[in-house]
């Protein structure tokens, strides 16, 4: 039999519970007024790209400057966000399948991607940059001729680096993948964003970079990634307008570059005509 003290202490447990169901509906009725819902949206990345995105050393978090736009973008849509790491050429295929919504991971527009998969506009313009073992002293792809180059499989830098001539080009699964063929001599160089190539070298002290003097085509540029014809390409595209004129992009860049690389970017940037369309 139930002493009374059971009883007043199932009913408060009740009454509790009741109150944290009321105030679950009061939270969901609020998600549910922001648009489309707060319904997930799931963002495909490779997540072996620092700055831009890689896993925070110690835990199963990401963290870069693709995560934090994603996650800027997903805030303005009114959506939850999920992020699901794979190897970079199986990103468009991904999103052609439909198992995500868009791609943040450092990604080009190329012509043939633009045959399958809308985008945004570039919301980064990288430079380009060639890492190799201290001493080696290569300034341009031309240096390469008769060397051993690596880099990202399904990326445009394995498409420079072939189109240089003269070049044994290999493809590896990952950046970190082609720095380690780097250190071991199985590669004389790898070809980079410059971004990323400057996290890389700060990491091994003996390796050294070479920023190339090359203008930035479209095929260069970064942008995000949504399904053929999607209608939240504008969408997408104004929120990315806003994060360059309400400063939070300026911000995100400062958190992973630094205040010196930012500005070096942001006076490159500005006197690009690409940046301007």
């Amino acid at each position: 039999m139930l002493t009374s003290k059971k009883v007043l202490s199932m009913i408060a447990a009740a009454l509790i519970a009741l109150g944290a169901a009321g105030c679950g509906g009061k939270q969901e009725a609020r998600k549910e007024a922001k648009p489309e819902g707060g319904k997930k949206m799931v963002v495909a990345i490779n997540a072996t790209f620092p700055p831009f995105e890689s896993v925070k050393e110690g835990t199963k978090d990401y963290t870069g400057i693709d995560i934090e736009i994603a996650r800027y973008v997903a805030k303005k849509l009114g959506r939850t966000i999920e992020f699901s790491d794979m190897k970079f050429a199986s990103l468009v295929p991904t999103l052609q399948s439909g198992r995500a919504d868009m791609i943040v991971s450092g990604i080009s527009p190329t012509k043939e991607r633009m045959e399958v998969v809308s985008f945004s506009k570039p919301y980064y313009f990288p430079m380009k940059a060639i890492i190799f073992k201290k001493g080696q002293g290569y300034k341009t792809l031309a240096d390469l001729a008769g060397k051993k180059a690596g880099a990202s499989m399904g990326t445009t830098y394995v498409k420079d680096l072939k189109k240089a001539g003269n070049i044994e080009v290999t493809e590896l699964d990952s950046t970190p993948l082609v720095i380690q063929d780097i250190k071991n001599g199985r590669l004389d160089a790898g070809l980079f964003d410059s971004a990323q190539a400057s996290v890389f070298v700060k990491e091994n002290p003996d390796l050294e970079l070479s920023i190339l003097n090359l203008p930035v085509v479209m095929d260069d540029t970064f942008a995000i990634a949504l399904p053929k014809d999607s209608k939240d390409v504008a969408k997408v595209n104004e929120i990315l307008k806003e994060m360059k004129t309400n400063g939070e992009m300026h911000k995100i860049l400062v958190k992973y570059l630094g205040e010196g690389a930012t500005a070096q970017y942001e006076k490159a940037e500005s006197k690009l005509d690409i940046a301007k369309q």
